[in-house]
């Protein structure tokens, strides 16, 4: 197997799969302490500030090679809800999922009726 080969074969494995995740929190410690009991995710020990207004601080996590992600700090007049514009303070779960092509698979999702 070529070292090409081997890129190409953990690409196909990798696509359709979750490969980031923002989760709002309010309590971070007790946020880490139930993912890495439950699933092993590893925590970056420092947290980055973030920028804007809803979210504090932001809190680096992974589970392997696959999934990598953050726990978005936000203050309690915020408040997890599902996505919606009209609501600005509301921070939704945000995964993002590995695609080969970020023009063509919104396309051909279209294409099959989901929209």
């Amino acid at each position: 197997m070529t070292i090409q080969h081997a890129k190409l074969t953990s690409i196909k494995e990798a696509l359709g799969q979750i490969c980031w995740l923002e989760v709002p929190v309010r309590d971070v410690p007790r946020a880490k302490a139930f993912y890495m009991e439950l699933f092993g995710w590893e925590f970056v020990p420092e947290p980055q500030k973030a920028v804007g207004d809803c979210v504090k601080s932001m809190h680096f996590f992974n589970k392997g090679k696959t999934l990598h992600g953050a726990f978005l700090e936000h203050g309690e007049e915020y408040h997890v809800i599902n996505n919606n514009p009209d609501k600005p303070g509301a921070l939704p779960v945000l995964p993002t999922l590995c695609v080969l092509d970020c023009e063509e698979t919104p396309a051909k999702a279209n294409a099959i009726g989901v929209g």
